[in-house]
C-alpha cells in the first residue's frame, strides 16, 4: 500500500478513536443519575470501569500479540462495546447497570493501546509522521463532546447511552479501512507468538518496572483535574461556559502538540520527553493549587500538551525502542492497565477526601506525584541512557 493511502486510512480511523469517549465521559454520569442511581452508586460504576482496565487491557493486548493480528480486534471489540451499551440502555437497578457497564469497559480497554501500537509500527515502516495521525484522535474527543452536548439539548438524557453505543459502533466500522497486516514469515525465521511467560518476563527488567511506575504515576496525577477540576473552577466563580472552554483549551493544546511532535523523535530520547512532562506537571499542579485567576488558568491548561501528551508520546516511543516487537501490544496494555486503570483509580479515590478537606490545595498532592514520577524518570535515564531512535527499533532489548 502506498504511504499516502496508508496515512489517509490511519487518520480516518483515528478520527473515530475517542469519539465515544467524548460522549461517555461527560454524559454517562448524567444517564446514571437519570436512572435513579445515587452519587455513591454512580461513583462505583465509574470506578468499576476504571479498575477493569487493569484486567481488560492486558488481556486484549496479549491476544493481539499472541495471534499477531491486531486489526480484527480493533474491529470486533468496539462493536462488542457498542452492543454492551445498547443492552445497558434497557437496564434498571444498580447491580444490572454496574455489570453491563463494566462489561462494556472490558471490551473497550484494549482498543486504544492496540490501535496506537498498530499506527506507530505501520507509520514507522512507511516513513509517516504518527503524531499527525494521533492528533485526529484528540479531535474526535472534542467532536464527540460537542455533538453529543448539542444533541442532548433536544433529546432526553436517557438517549445518552444510545449516543455512546452509536459512537463505538462507528469506531468498529471505521476499523475496516485499516489493512489487516498478517505476519510475514522470513526465510529461516519463525513467526514469534507471544506467551504469557514472555509478558511476565518484562517485569524482570528493573528499567521497565521503574519506567512503568513513573509514567503511571505521571498520568494518574491528572486525577484531581479529571474528577474535581470543574468543581474547583466553579468554586472560584468561573461560569460553566468558561469551564467548557478551559477543557477545550487543554485538548486543543494536545492536538497542536501532536501536529508538531514528529520533530521531537530524531532529536530527543523518549525518557527525556517523559522527564520534561513530569517536571512540568510539578509546575502545573503547584500553580493550580493556589486558586489562580482565570488569566493564569488559560496558560496552565495549555500545559496539558506536556503533562499528558508529551508524557504519553514519550512513553509510546520508549516502548518502541525498548520492548521486543512481539510484545509491544502487551507492553502498551500494561501501561494502560496501570496508568489509566489501577493508579488512576487509587489517585481518584484519594483525591475525593483531599478535595473535601483542602479544596484546591489538594492539587499539591498531584504535584508531589509528578515530583516522584520525575525522580523515577531520571533514574531510568541514568540506568538506561538511550540515543534518539530513528524509526522502528524492533530488535532492541531491555537493559
Amino acid at each position: 500500500m502506498q504511504p499516502q493511502a496508508l496515512n489517509f486510512r490511519l487518520c480516518f480511523f483515528m478520527a473515530f478513536l475517542f469519539l465515544g469517549l467524548g460522549v461517555q465521559l461527560p454524559f454517562l454520569p448524567l444517564w446514571l443519575a437519570d436512572r435513579g442511581l445515587s452519587t455513591g452508586e454512580i461513583a462505583a460504576v465509574l470506578s468499576g470501569q476504571i479498575l477493569i482496565r487493569a484486567f481488560g487491557a492486558p488481556l486484549g493486548t496479549f491476544l493481539a500479540d499472541r495471534h499477531n493480528r491486531p486489526v480484527p480486534l480493533v474491529r470486533l471489540l468496539p462493536l462488542l462495546c457498542a452492543a454492551s451499551y445498547l443492552v445497558l440502555s434497557f437496564m434498571q437497578g444498580f447491580e444490572a447497570i454496574f455489570l453491563v457497564a463494566v462489561l462494556a469497559a472490558v471490551f473497550l480497554s484494549p482498543v486504544g493501546p492496540i490501535a496506537e501500537n498498530f499506527a506507530m509500527v505501520e507509520s514507522a515502516k512507511a516513513g509517516l509522521d504518527y503524531g499527525r495521525q494521533r492528533l485526529w484522535a484528540s479531535v474526535s474527543f472534542i467532536v464527540g463532546t460537542l455533538l453529543s452536548g448539542f444533541a442532548l439539548e433536544v433529546m432526553a438524557t436517557s438517549a445518552a447511552v444510545l449516543l455512546i453505543a452509536v459512537s463505538y459502533a462507528a469506531l468498529g466500522l471505521a476499523g475496516f479501512v485499516l489493512p489487516d497486516v498478517k505476519p510475514q514469515k522470513i526465510a529461516g525465521q519463525k513467526i514469534v507468538h507471544a506467551r504469557p511467560g514472555d509478558v511476565l518476563r518484562l517485569f524482570r527488567s528493573r528499567v521497565f518496572v521503574i519506567f512503568l511506575i513513573a509514567v503511571s504515576i505521571a498520568q494518574a496525577s491528572h486525577a484531581m483535574l479529571y474528577g474535581f477540576g470543574s468543581l474547583h473552577w466553579e468554586q472560584l466563580g468561573i461560569s460553566k461556559g468558561m469551564i467548557g472552554i478551559l477543557w477545550g483549551i487543554g485538548v486543543s493544546a494536545e492536538v497542536v502538540f501532536f501536529f508538531f511532535s514528529g520533530r521531537l523523535v530524531p532529536r530527543f530520547a523518549p525518557i527525556l520527553l517523559i522527564l520534561i512532562g513530569c517536571l512540568l506537571g510539578v509546575l502545573r499542579w503547584t500553580a493550580t493549587a493556589f486558586d489562580p485567576a482565570l488569566w493564569l488558568l488559560v496558560p496552565l491548561q495549555t500545559l496539558h500538551a506536556a503533562t499528558f501528551a508529551l508524557t504519553h508520546f514519550g512513553t509510546l516511543h520508549f516502548l518502541m525502542q525498548n520492548v521486543p516487537v512481539a510484545l509491544r501490544n502487551s507492553a502498551q496494555g500494561l501501561y494502560t492497565a496501570c496508568s489509566a486503570g489501577l493508579f488512576l483509580m487509587l489517585a481518584t479515590v484519594a483525591a475525593g477526601p483531599l478535595f473535601d478537606a483542602f479544596a484546591g490545595r489538594a492539587y499539591l498532592a498531584m504535584a508531589a506525584m509528578s515530583l516522584v514520577a520525575s525522580g523515577l524518570a531520571f533514574a531510568v535515564m541514568r540506568l538506561s541512557p538511550r540515543a534518539p531512535a530513528a524509526g522502528d527499533a524492533s530488535d532492541s532489548r531491555q537493559s
